[in-house]
């Protein structure tokens, strides 16, 4: 009997492993679930973050919750939370009006001022993993986080369940003693790996564009570019700008912002022989993922890193949209990094999910 019983454990533990791994999400994914927002990345790696999504009378607030998590068995869970404004005590912090454990309240670690990070935010760590599982278990449970006495410093929970369990199912940890939602027998070693990084290759670097090649390739690179549509928008901008940068000793880059408005513009990213006349060649740059606005919004190329970086702002004061990076590697463009933020919630782009990762280039 024993013996029987021990089978049937066995066999509900591999099936369990099995549905895990084969239940995993395909990525990159973004997803909403009420008032929270959850990306994934090509290794798997999640963040979640609280985003009012005005369903419920709110679409802004001062206070922010992060929960981010890396794949694999021993992937770390970081959950962070920012509040904008002046510093407020954090005795003040409620959760559906009750006060916090002191316990809690000692886990949450300030976190020093990051160089080029929004101004007047002030961001908390909870860097101890039993502390973080005691707040998640908290925040399960309950509607609100917010501070007393600041009516626009509070975090909807509602969605966090299924944010929680949408990672898990991400990585592999459904029904396993590392998921975030409803744990389960499953041991750490069931959770498949993190994913292997690409390896970028390194930007060789360009020669600097002579006036004339410069003369030359703009003119041509005009004679692509459409004009606007004139409008009202006192912003706009009638006329298409050429930028001009050098790619490689025979090769340069153009940008063309053509029917440009309050934000945005259309752009056109070309590749051009630096010869005379220029004639244009294929440009090999890596596509973004998912559905996304690439052409519209703006783009720049900086020749002393290789770096080309796009923007697509869903409004002016560029809280929301997405943001686009790759590196030239004397060939192609490698993408590195995208992100995207679906709701206008007030924060910057180093917050918004990333999407697609991957690692720096070799050093030698």
């Amino acid at each position: 009997m024993l013996q029987r019983s021990l089978i049937a454990l066995l066999l509900a533990l591999s099936a369990g492993q099995a549905l895990a791994q084969n239940a995993a999400e395909k990525v990159p994914l973004q997803r909403q679930t009420q008032d929270w927002i959850t990306g994934c990345d090509n290794l798997r790696s999640c963040h979640t973050l609280s985003a009012p999504s005005g369903q419920h009378g709110v679409e802004y607030s001062d206070l922010t919750l992060h929960i981010q998590r890396r794949a694999g068995p021993d992937g770390p869970l970081d959950i962070r939370l920012d509040q904008r404004g002046d510093p407020a005590e954090l005795s003040a912090l409620r959760l559906d009006g009750q006060a916090l454990e002191p316990a809690l309240l000692e886990a949450l670690v300030l976190l020093p001022e990051k160089k080029g990070a929004q101004k007047e935010v002030t961001r908390y760590e909870i860097a101890d993993p039993t502390r973080a599982r005691q707040w998640l278990e908290r925040l399960r449970n309950a509607d609100e986080l917010k501070l007393a006495g600041h009516d626009e410093a509070r975090v909807s929970l509602r969605g966090l369940s299924a944010a929680l369990l949408l990672m898990d199912s991400v990585q592999g940890r459904v029904g396993g003693v590392t998921a975030l939602w409803r744990p389960g027998p499953l041991p750490a070693s069931a959770v498949p790996a993190r994913p292997l990084p690409g390896q970028l290759r390194a930007y060789p670097g360009a020669p600097e564009l002579t006036e004339a090649e410069r003369s030359r390739i703009a003119a041509a690179a005009q004679k692509f570019a459409v004009p606007g549509t004139p409008n009202d928008d006192e912003d706009y901008v009638p006329e298409p700008q050429v930028e001009v940068y050098p790619l490689t000793a025979q090769r340069a880059l153009t940008v063309v912002l053509s029917d440009c408005a309050a934000y945005n513009c259309d752009y056109l990213i070309n590749s051009w022989s630096r010869s005379d006349p220029p004639q244009r060649e294929e440009l090999h740059r890596q596509a973004l993922p998912m559905d996304n606005a690439d052409g519209s919004g703006g783009a720049h190329y900086d020749p002393r890193t290789g770096v080309l970086t796009t923007f697509y702002l869903a409004r002016g004061i560029g809280d929301c949209g997405e943001t686009g990076r790759w590196l030239f590697d004397g060939e192609a463009f490698q993408l590195s990094d995208y992100r995207q933020m679906p709701t206008c919630n007030g924060l910057s782009s180093e917050d918004w999910p990333r999407l697609w990762n991957i690692a720096p280039p070799a050093t030698h």
